[in-house]
């Protein structure tokens, strides 16, 4: 690609974006991975089932990991949001043809990340999974199967638009030629993703605000199931920078833009999936002690560290012998000193006393 007048190529050292692009996906990678920990936790470990959700959400995550493995392998050549002018052919047939399979596989993304989260609601929002069948059922089902079957088509056209295959990255070989446009079925399939993203946003949102519950608890589920605006914020902004590709011949430095909303939107739809599952996750490691031991912990290294904390901590080593019912929630106790426990006053606290009756 020719330069704008004034602009030199740069081969050797061309300027990008690496390191932001790596910040983002570690950070998308770290949260989506925490919450799928607590999904699996909540799923597996405190209720004790595996449904075709966590099936679901394990190829999503699969899938959005091995997508995430291959963008960092592209950070160390070409690099992301490198100029076109500043690539040789062989660092942009590189780019493309790791690109074909990342578009299709984000595609497969779509399929599994979206139909487990409607499985999910429909679970979750109509009685006995769905036994009983009326209008949020239905519409559940049909994004789903429409989702299925564009997403599929989709993949389809990917691999059959040039013959041969090749000719999608390399534009060097003799007779090729390409029969759709990709970057117009990239329009498209951003389109499709910002509709369905928006409905699948709405679509619990009636069937929320009409349980039997406090305003304040609806609005807390309701901002739970709400995190989907984060994905259709994403899917916005893939339409948005895909049709800058589709009108650019700067290639390169576009569809990096499209490939980090990918990130970003991926990681909201396994967020979705999961967030909901925290508070169950949470709750059932307070009760196995999870929680109070790793605060206690954390608690009494911070007592170590500060002034007196040999002592203090000596005295919680001790405490934690104390008592089988208070050893079993992980309560750590503190040791008082012989005084009168007439009109004593400890404020906030629970107090295990012991009293000694001499006989005559």
């Amino acid at each position: 690609m020719e330069p704008p007048r004034g602009v030199v190529p740069n081969f050797e050292r061309p300027t990008s974006s690496t390191a932001m692009f790596l910040i983002v996906i570690s950070v998308c990678l770290a949260v989506s991975t925490i919450a799928v920990l607590f999904r699996f936790y909540s799923r597996w470990v405190v209720l004790r089932k595996f449904e075709l959700q966590e099936y679901l959400c394990l190829t999503s995550y699969t899938i959005y990991l091995s997508i995430l493995i291959i963008y960092i392998r592209l950070s160390w050549n070409p690099g992301w949001f490198v100029h076109q002018w500043d690539l040789n052919m062989g660092g942009l047939m590189e780019f493309l043809r790791l690109s074909i399979p990342t578009t299709c596989m984000f595609l497969s993304l779509m399929i599994t990340i979206k139909t487990a989260i409607l499985v999910e609601w429909i679970c979750i929002f109509l009685p006995n999974g769905g036994s009983q069948r009326h209008g949020f059922f239905w519409a559940c089902h049909f994004i789903i199967w429409v989702n299925i079957i564009y997403c599929t088509v989709a993949i389809i056209l990917v691999n059959l638009s040039c013959v041969p295959h090749e000719d999608l990255w390399n534009r060097t070989i003799m007779g090729g030629c390409c029969r759709i446009n990709t970057a117009h079925l990239g329009q498209a399939t951003a389109c499709f993703a910002v509709a369905s993203d928006t409905i699948i946003l709405f679509i619990p949102q009636r069937i929320i605000w009409a349980l039997n519950m406090s305003r304040r608890r609806k609005l807390g589920v309701s901002v739970v199931f709400m995190l989907g605006m984060a994905a259709c914020a994403a899917s916005i902004v893939r339409l948005y920078v895909t049709s800058l590709n589709s009108t650019s011949a700067d290639l390169t430095y576009h569809l990096s833009m499209v490939q980090l909303t990918a990130v970003g939107e991926g990681a909201c739809g396994i967020l979705v999936l999961c967030v909901p599952t925290v508070p169950k996750a949470v709750s059932g490691m307070k009760r196995k002690g999870c929680m109070a031991s790793l605060l206690s912990r954390a608690r009494r290294q911070t007592q170590k560290d500060g002034p007196g904390g040999g002592d203090r901590d000596k005295n919680d080593s001790l405490s934690w012998h104390m008592g089988s019912s208070l050893d079993s929630n992980r309560m750590p106790l503190r040791l008082l000193p012989n005084i009168n426990t007439d009109n004593l006053e400890l404020g906030e606290t629970m107090v295990r006393s012991t009293r000694l009756k001499a006989a005559r």
